[in-house]
């Protein structure tokens, strides 16, 4: 089981609905808190509405992956402050997890550069294909794809149902 530590937003940010999609039985969504965390089963998840650094989080395990926006500065320094490893999403080159190509019916997501898997295996740059079934916000696309792929590489992006 793996827990996502889910670092909302305002009221209206709708992330927490796309991180549900995520099969329940390998996913657990905790709010800041809410429950024991383990270095290789946590994986932070940041909404890119979020407008100001968190508090510190007790038993936060240093160096778990974050995904955030790369656009947002709040998750950024608290990553920073933490010894967490960013895992950037957004449109741009810079970003970690990006789309390479985007239409209403299909997406591609791409892993730019190497990152770590939560078993400590190594994925290198590939692009995934995937046949979307409704509309997705790109960073919402994104924070699920990465979530799959920190947690089960890159076959349990492929296999995965949710999109």
């Amino acid at each position: 089981m793996f827990s996502l530590l889910f670092f909302a937003g305002p009221p209206q940010c709708r992330l927490e609905e796309s991180l549900r999609r995520l099969p329940p039985e390998r996913f657990c969504l905790l709010a800041p808190g809410d429950g024991p965390l383990f270095p290789q089963s946590t994986i932070a998840v940041f909404s890119d509405l979020l407008e100001h650094p968190p508090e510190a989080v007790l038993g936060l395990p240093q160096g778990c992956p974050a995904i955030l926006s790369g656009q947002n500065e709040a998750a950024a320094l608290f990553a920073r402050r933490e010894g967490l490893v960013p895992v950037d999403c957004g449109l741009s080159l810079r970003d970690t997890l990006t789309l390479s190509s985007v239409t209403e019916t299909s997406a591609v997501i791409s892993l730019q550069r190497p990152v770590a898997r939560l078993d400590g295996s190594l994925v290198e740059p590939v692009e995934f294909p995937l046949r979307l079934g409704k509309r997705w916000s790109p960073y919402h696309l994104l924070c699920c794809g990465g979530a799959l792929l920190l947690a089960g590489g890159p076959k349990a992006l492929e296999e995965s149902d949710i999109f």
